[in-house]
C-alpha cells in the first residue's frame, strides 16, 4: 500500500460547497465540488469501516451499556412502575428518536451528523449552539464512567482505597481507553463489540441461575414514596443517545441499510436486558432502598457464587469501558466534523496520517474528562440530561423544519408518514425533554446556562473571523487544510 496522499483543500470551496447544502435541497448532503470529489470518493471507498455490528455495539454503549445503572430506577419507584416504564419509554421516546436519526443520518451522512442537520434548517448560529451544547454534554457524560468504574470495582471486592490510589485508577482507566480511540475508529468499533458480549452474557446468566427462586409477586411492588423526578432523570439517561451515532456518518459503510438495521438491533440490546435484570434482581431482593450502583453485582455473587459475581463486575467494569469508548468516539469525531467544515478551528479536524483518527479532538476530550471525573455522580448525570434534552429539542425542530423548508431534500431512508405525522411523532421526546429542564434543581439549571452561555460568547466573539457563512476564515492560516486520502 502507497503513502497516503495529502491533497490541499481550498476553505472557501469547501465552505461554500458545504453551505449550498441547504440552498439547494437536490444537492447530495456529502459536498459537491470539483476540487474535493477525488476525497469523498476517497472516503467513501476507504475510510468507511463500521457496518451494522460495529456500528450497533457503539450505539449500545452510547445508549446504555448493559443493566448497570438501572439499580436506581427500583430504589426511586420500585419494580412495578421501572417495568411499565421500561416498555413505554421505547416507544414515546426511544422509537421516534431512533427513527429521526436515520433519515436524517442517511440524508447527512457526514462526520458531526445533527450539527448539519440543525445548520440545514436554521443556520450556522444555531447549527454552532448545536454542536458546542451536545458536545458539552457528550464530554460531560464521558465524565461519568471513570467514577462509576471504580465505585463497581470497590463495591464489589469491597475494596478500601486510599485517595492516591483511587486517582491512580481514574487516570489509568481514562489513558488506556483514550488511547484505544487514537487506534482507529474500527478498532474502537470492534471493542465495542467484544465489551458488548461480555456485558450481556452476565446478564442472561443471572436471569437463568435466578429463575427457580424468583418471586413473580415482587413485580408488583412500588416504593412507599415515589420520587418522579429522580425515576425519570436515570430513565431518560439510561435510554438516551440514539442520535450519537449520525455524529460518525462519514464513517459508516452503506449508510442506507447500516443505519436503520444497527437503531433497531441496538434498540432490543438495550431494553430487553433492562426489563430481564430488574426482575431477576427483584424477584429475589425486596430490599429496594438499598439498590445502588454495584447492586446487581452483590446479588449476582449472592444467587450464582463467586463465578457469576466475578462475571458480573467484569461485565460492569466492560461496560463502563464501553460507554467511555462509545462517548469518546462519537463526541471527537463531531468536533473533528466540525472542524473540517470551518465551524470551529481546524486544528481539532487534525488527523493521524495512517490511522485517520482526530487526535487532537480525542487529546481535548481527554483533558476535559479528566478534569471532570471527579464530579458527583448524580449532578453529572442530570447536567448530562439537561444538556442533551436541551440539543435534542433543536434536532426534534430541525427534523420538522426539514420536512416543510426541503421536501426535496434526498432522503435514502424516510419515516413513513407526512409532516403531520412526524410532528406528532416528535412530540413525545419533546415532552420528555421539557419535563426534565423544569423539573431540574437551579444547581444544574445554573450550570448547563452557563455553558451554553459560553457557547454563546465563543460565537460572538469569533464574528468577525468568520465569513457570510458562518465559518472561521483565520488570519494566520493560508486558506487550505490538509485531508489525507489512502491510495
Amino acid at each position: 500500500m502507497r503513502a497516503p496522499e495529502i491533497r490541499s483543500v481550498n476553505v472557501a470551496s469547501k465552505a461554500k460547497a458545504s453551505s449550498s447544502i441547504a440552498a439547494d435541497p437536490g444537492m447530495s448532503p456529502e459536498g459537491v465540488g470539483a476540487d474535493n470529489a477525488d476525497t469523498n470518493k476517497s472516503r467513501l471507498d476507504n475510510s468507511r469501516s463500521l457496518g451494522v455490528l460495529r456500528l450497533s455495539a457503539l450505539l449500545f454503549f452510547g445508549v446504555s451499556g448493559g443493566p448497570l445503572g438501572t439499580e436506581g430506577l427500583v430504589k426511586s419507584a420500585g419494580p412495578l412502575y421501572s417495568l411499565v416504564g421500561l416498555c413505554i419509554l421505547p416507544i414515546v421516546w426511544c422509537f421516534p428518536v431512533g427513527l429521526m436519526t436515520a433519515e436524517l443520518a442517511t440524508a447527512f451522512p457526514k462526520d458531526g451528523g445533527y450539527v448539519w442537520w440543525v445548520d440545514a434548517a436554521f443556520g450556522s448560529f444555531w447549527g454552532f449552539m448545536m454542536g458546542w451544547i451536545s458536545w458539552a454534554g457528550g464530554v460531560v457524560d464521558n465524565a461519568i464512567y471513570p467514577g462509576m468504574f471504580l465505585s463497581f470495582m470497590t463495591k464489589s471486592f469491597d475494596l478500601k482505597l486510599s485517595a492516591f490510589a483511587q486517582q491512580a485508577v481514574l487516570v489509568a482507566f481514562n489513558v488506556v481507553l483514550a488511547a484505544t480511540n487514537l487506534v482507529g475508529i474500527g478498532v474502537a468499533g470492534s471493542a465495542s463489540v467484544v465489551f458488548c458480549g461480555v456485558v450481556l452474557m452476565p446478564v442472561a446468566i443471572l436471569v437463568l441461575v435466578a429463575l427457580p427462586s424468583m418471586s413473580p409477586t415482587a413485580w408488583l411492588a412500588v416504593t412507599p414514596e415515589v420520587n418522579w423526578v429522580r425515576w425519570l432523570n436515570i430513565a431518560i439517561w439510561n435510554t438516551n443517545g440514539f442520535d450519537s451515532i449520525s455524529t460518525i456518518g462519514a464513517e459508516v459503510a452503506n449508510p442506507i441499510k447500516t443505519f436503520p438495521a444497527a437503531i433497531l438491533l441496538a434498540g432490543f440490546a438495550v431494553i430487553v436486558p433492562y426489563i430481564l435484570c430488574i426482575m431477576a434482581a427483584t424477584g429475589v431482593d425486596q430490599d429496594y432502598d438499598s439498590y445502588e450502583n454495584g447492586t446487581y453485582n452483590v446479588i449476582a455473587l449472592k444467587e450464582g457464587g463467586w463465578f457469576l459475581g466475578a462475571l458480573f463486575t467484569v461485565g460492569t467494569s466492560a461496560a463502563a469501558a464501553g460507554m467511555y469508548v462509545s462517548d469518546m468516539t462519537t463526541y471527537s469525531y463531531q468536533l473533528s466534523g466540525m472542524a473540517e467544515e470551518g465551524m470551529v478551528p481546524r486544528i481539532f479536524a487534525a488527523k493521524l496520517p495512517r490511522l485517520g483518527t482526530p487526535f487532537v479532538a480525542i487529546g481535548l476530550q481527554f483533558v476535559v474528562v479528566m478534569l471532570l471525573s471527579h464530579m458527583d455522580f448524580h449532578d453529572i448525570l442530570v447536567c448530562d440530561n439537561v444538556l442533551y434534552c436541551g440539543a435534542l429539542l433543536m434536532e426534534l425542530c430541525a427534523m420538522v423544519k426539514l420536512r416543510i423548508s426541503q421536501p426535496n431534500l434526498p432522503r435514502p431512508f424516510k419515516i413513513p408518514t407526512g409532516t403531520l405525522g412526524v410532528f406528532v411523532m416528535m412530540c413525545g421526546p419533546a415532552a420528555f425533554c421539557w419535563f426534565v429542564l423544569l423539573s431540574s434543581s437551579v444547581k444544574v439549571l445554573a450550570l448547563s446556562s452557563l455553558i451554553v452561555g459560553v457557547g454563546v460568547g465563543i460565537w460572538f466573539f469569533t464574528a468577525h473571523l468568520r465569513d457570510g457563512n458562518g465559518k472561521l476564515i483565520l488570519p494566520f492560516l493560508d486558506g487550505s487544510v490538509q485531508s489525507y486520502s489512502a491510495l
